[in-house]
């Protein structure tokens, strides 16, 4: 009876490890610091959540917040500001606005 517990759990602690999927490394060798974008805004560890985006937003004077369905590191924004109304592209996972487009007066 032993036996058997002992070979059934070994069969699962090695099935168990062939489950996991060999992780594939790219090395990025650049010359110089700076000469790639994820040099100047590294990513965070983690993404931010609808409310931290909110609040990123906030914090750079935006109001009437709304947030668009989220698609590769990207969401679209829209919030207004200085009485306009502004599309915003914004990366949650570097936490940085990188397109604006001014849409119309708010109002």
């Amino acid at each position: 009876m032993t036996r058997s517990i002992a070979i059934a759990l070994t069969t699962l602690l090695l099935a168990a490890g062939l489950a996991v999927p060999a992780q594939a490394q790219s090395f990025r060798f650049g010359i110089f610091f700076g000469d790639e974008a994820s040099d100047f805004y590294p990513e965070r560890i983690t993404c931010l959540s609808n409310y931290q985006i909110r609040q990123a937003v906030a914090d750079r004077g935006y109001t009437n917040i709304y947030l668009n369905v989220p698609m590769e590191k990207h969401i679209e924004v829209r919030a207004t500001r200085d009485g306009w109304v502004y599309l915003l592209d914004f990366n949650y996972c570097t936490g940085r606005i990188e397109d604006r487009t001014q849409l119309r007066p708010a109002g």
